[in-house]
């Protein structure tokens, strides 16, 4: 037999313990009773109490117990399978985590803004599937495609600048490897969001990389994070709680929004360069890609009967016939206005 809720079972740590002290209480008053009494004082006390009464009331409480705590476990039955469909577009959305996302051009952080949009760009979602690549000198499949929001909603949150082993922002190698999850996972609509600086500088050249995209029909939606005043990267703080930043020869590094390339990749694909200045660039996004023909999944899911009720009705029923049951003789009770002869 499957169940739907096995934690439940745990309560027999709970109520076995407590039900063996109450016996071992009963038993201790009927005993004290026979030590500290004389035989005939000790049988007059005790002549009405019947053990085998007492005997059936905490059996017939045990059973009902275990029968109760079966019903919340929620016994399950034959399944039951079903199709539902899904309907929407393939996105994966390739976000920077190098050091430079640290500057605090945006407030409170370049990354801090990244995150709070990418939680109200999956709010907007239904029925899309969403998918997160993190680059920085290296990249890495953060998160498969998934309808599962809120669970893509942990993994953002749990972002943050130089997260990967290498440093840097190899842009190319990102759109590379975005697109060959695409190619491999993804439906007949996909997109790709990429989220950065624009500050490329290692690996395949990001032009080369978008017109790959192009060539699968990928159209890529380019998000530039910063300002071209720039800010300062944070490294730590010192003993006196002073924020001490990036150097370079003596210099502190002033990392500097730089989008050419961006737009061309979002032109070269027919996709959108957007700026992020506040968080209205996520929403500006889902408006755009709404009208694009959108994918139909179908997904199976297979749900198992609720067969609960029983055990719970005779689990009341059993709990009300202990408490019912009299601890005395039945022999020594008498009928109400019944007189005997």
């Amino acid at each position: 037999m499957h169940f739907g809720n096995e934690p439940a079972f745990r309560l027999y740590f709970i109520v076995v313990p407590l039900l063996a002290y109450l016996y071992w209480r009963v038993y201790k008053i009927v005993r004290n009773t026979s030590v500290f009494f004389d035989k005939k004082t000790g049988a007059k006390m005790l002549y009405a109490v019947s053990p085998v009464m007492i005997a059936a009331k905490y059996a017939l409480l045990f059973l009902s117990f275990v029968l109760i705590i079966t019903a919340l476990a929620r016994p399950w039955g034959k399944p039951i399978k079903s199709e539902v469909e899904l309907s929407g577009i393939d996105i994966m959305v390739a976000v920077d985590v190098s050091s430079s996302m640290a500057a605090g051009d945006l407030k409170p952080s370049r990354m801090e803004v990244i995150k709070q949009g990418l939680k109200d760009f999956t709010a907007s979602l239904a029925g899309d599937r969403i998918g997160m690549m993190t680059f920085a000198g290296t990249n890495f499949v953060q998160c498969p495609l998934t309808n599962d929001y809120d669970a893509y909603d942990l993994i953002t949150d749990s972002l943050y600048p130089g997260m990967l082993f290498k440093d840097g922002t190899a842009l190319g190698e990102a759109i590379k490897a975005s697109i060959e999850r695409m190619v491999e996972k993804a439906g007949k609509s996909k997109i790709m969001v990429l989220i950065t600086d624009g500050e490329s500088n290692m690996g395949m050249a990001p032009i080369e990389a978008a017109k790959a995209a192009k060539e699968q029909d990928i159209r890529i939606y380019t998000i530039g994070v910063g300002t071209e005043q720039g800010g300062k990267i944070p490294e730590g703080t010192d003993m006196f709680g002073r924020v001490y930043y990036k150097t370079y020869e003596g210099a502190e590094v002033v990392t500097k929004l730089d989008d050419r390339e961006l737009r061309e990749i979002a032109g070269l694909t027919g996709g959108k360069y957007y700026r992020v200045t506040d968080l209205n660039a996520f929403k500006s996004i889902k408006d755009d890609i709404r009208y694009m023909e959108e994918n139909k999944n179908k997904k199976e899911e297979i749900k198992h009967e609720e067969n609960y009720t029983l055990w719970l009705l005779w689990g009341i029923i059993f709990f009300v016939i202990s408490q019912a049951l009299p601890a005395r003789k039945l022999t020594d009770y008498k009928v109400p206005f019944i007189k005997g002869k």
